[in-house]
């Protein structure tokens, strides 16, 4: 499980990925290593399992996979559209991917989480990348 993180954020983003009978989910695991809770926009962490804004970055054979869907939104309010993630504390999203995109039948995919929102607290805009996870699929 490979995170990158951004050196003035004080949450990361993992992925964690499983292919069982042509079925691609993934969870993105959600780690707040500061020292204050952090709150999370319920949209970009796929809460109850559920794909609305576009912050996921899927390819095959170098080509990116497209979202079948685009969903319109309306924008959230603090703080009933945030997830609390309390110190040193994470959250986890699932997703299934196959209800999102279309997938090949097999091959390598490469999934990446990225995102970025205005902090409901401090207003400013962070970042949140997670590394580049590989899986094979089909045969």
């Amino acid at each position: 499980m490979d995170v990158i993180t951004m050196e003035e954020n004080q949450i990361e983003a993992s992925i964690i990925t499983d292919s069982t009978n042509g079925i691609l989910s993934i969870t993105v695991i959600f780690s707040n290593i500061g020292e204050t809770s952090y709150f999370l926009d319920k949209k970009l962490t796929f809460h109850n399992g559920i794909y609305t804004i576009s912050c996921l970055s899927l390819n095959a054979e170098g080509k990116e996979i497209k979202r079948r869907i685009n969903i319109k939104v309306k924008p959230s309010s603090f703080p009933d559209d945030y997830i609390e993630i309390k110190p040193h504390s994470s959250y986890r999203g699932s997703l299934v991917l196959n209800e999102y995109f279309n997938l090949p039948e097999s091959g390598s995919i490469s999934i990446q989480y990225q995102a970025s929102a205005r902090n409901p607290v401090t207003g400013d805009i962070d970042v949140i990348n997670s590394a580049i996870t590989e899986i094979e699929i089909g045969d």
